[in-house]
């Protein structure tokens, strides 16, 4: 790839016009760097780097990252490790460069040779982090068999940890809905990476587990909501099956369950096959987030309403919003004021991302980042706190985290699972949060509760004579 800088614009720019935050920007950005990881290193959000990007090809007048960055390394605005001009070729910006021309001396070979190696290292700088993020995601997104297994992890044993009934078979990539007092795992997969369409149900009054009507197909990687005491179900992936060999792909299924008749009835298909996206339950709306369609990730934010009515036509999905960053296999729960929306998977990197959807005012809050990024987690609430769960697909994790949302502060609290503990089923009641099945270094079947709430460990019961 040849970047070529015209005379006219290095005459023009005879000194630096970027300001020094727009600088610590374009030095990230000849890094290779996305806007997520400038936005993490420079502790702003993704959206305020956009408007800095924009305003960096303003200013030296160049329509791509590339360009900006060999300008302002040919202006001796910027320099990167590793790469030097030739010893009197530096440019400053009172020494501006000229057009080169005929009358110039012939450089020796030497000297070509050695140009010709920095400008290579450059290029290769620059345009690495594009080629790696064009040729497709370095995990096996939609199965944990492919992963080495090291066998049951052992459970360090934590205060306000407690273990309970364990699932009947290990199983992780699981959706989870819960509906009254009972918690509902549906599908996932489960050892050597068998797709299942089991539904398990755990009664948290009498710490028991019970079987319900299996799905009508195998699925995996689903998102999982409520509304009005039925289930509904979207996406996944199933492994499609050829005389030639197995692959896990993306779904488009929409489903629906109903608790009362235990029944599970298809609806219309989803915007896009999609695995590794949310289902967030809205008042009387959902909403599908985010995802991977089986070659990119997604940005979009659907919104759909459940008929009131037996027989009632169902309408179409709309199109709210965007998320800044497309991702998969993050966090979504709505609490109070918003969605929020916590790390994920941009198919390079785990983020450590946190954003607020306002939906009624259709508004977008940048919240502060967590400690560690995170992707393959869960997301819920105590009533209190929101709460980070697992993780550690790509960068090992050692704790959960909690985020108060009055205080805008993330918090870490003790895993009894450090290293790796992703695609479990979690869900929040009455200052408890119970965390099921999962992957780390194997499949699991755990059942474990954790007292989120210290208020209530403490509280003295009071008789009256």
């Amino acid at each position: 790839m040849t970047v070529e800088t015209t005379a006219p614009t290095l005459q023009k720019l005879t000194s630096n016009p970027l300001s020094d935050r727009e600088m610590d920007v374009a030095e990230l950005l000849a890094t290779g760097a996305s806007n997520s990881e400038i936005a993490r290193d420079l502790t702003i959000s993704p959206q305020t780097v956009k408007v800095h990007v924009r305003n960096i090809f303003d200013k030296l007048q160049v329509n791509s990252r590339t360009e900006a960055s060999m300008l302002l390394i040919q202006r001796g605005w910027l320099t990167v490790p590793g790469i030097e001009l030739p010893t009197g070729q530096e440019t400053t910006a009172e020494a501006p460069l000229e057009p080169l021309d005929d009358t110039r001396v012939e450089p020796l070979l030497w000297q070509r040779i050695y140009l010709v190696t920095a400008l290579a290292i450059c290029l290769l700088v620059l345009i690495a982090p594009n080629l790696l993020s064009k040729s497709g995601p370095t995990l096996d997104l939609l199965s944990d068999a492919t992963q080495t297994t090291v066998g049951t992890p052992i459970l360090e044993t934590l205060p306000r940890w407690e273990p309970r009934t364990p699932m009947s078979q290990p199983r992780s990539r699981l959706a989870t809905a819960k509906v009254g007092d009972q918690i509902y795992l549906i599908g996932g997969e489960t050892v050597d990476g068998e797709t299942v369409s089991t539904v398990e149900v755990y009664d948290l009054q009498v710490n028991d587990w019970r079987v319900a009507t299996p799905l009508p197909e195998a699925l995996a990687n689903a998102g999982a909501a409520v509304v009005n005491e039925r289930i509904y179900l979207a996406g996944g992936s199933f492994v499609e099956k050829t005389p030639e060999s197995n692959r896990s792909v993306t779904s488009n299924a929409f489903l629906e369950y109903d608790p009362a008749t235990e029944t599970w009835t298809r609806l219309l298909d989803l915007p896009h096959p999609l695995a590794g996206a949310s289902l967030v339950s809205v008042g009387d709306s959902l909403y599908l987030i985010g995802g991977w369609d089986g070659s990119i990730m997604r940005d979009e934010i659907w919104r759909i309403v459940p008929p009131t009515e037996a027989g009632e036509e169902w309408p179409n999905w709309e199109l709210v919003t965007r998320l800044d960053v497309p991702r998969a296999f993050f966090g979504a729960l709505h609490f109070k004021d918003g969605i929020y929306i916590i790390g994920g998977y941009d198919g390079q990197n785990e983020l450590a991302l946190s954003d607020l959807y306002r939906v009624e005012s259709d508004e977008w809050e940048t919240l502060p980042l967590m400690s560690t990024p995170r992707s393959g987690l869960s997301l819920v609430s105590d009533g209190i706190a929101i709460f980070a769960l697992g993780g550690g697909w790509k960068t090992p994790i050692e704790t959960h985290e909690r985020f108060r949302p009055d205080a805008k502060l993330w918090s870490n609290f003790p895993s009894p699972i450090v290293g790796e503990w992703r695609h479990f089923a979690a869900a929040g009641d009455e200052g408890n949060l119970y965390l099921m099945g999962g992957w780390s270094g194997g499949y699991l079947n755990t059942n474990l509760r954790y007292s989120s709430s210290m208020v209530r460990l403490f509280v003295p019961i009071i008789q009256s004579d």
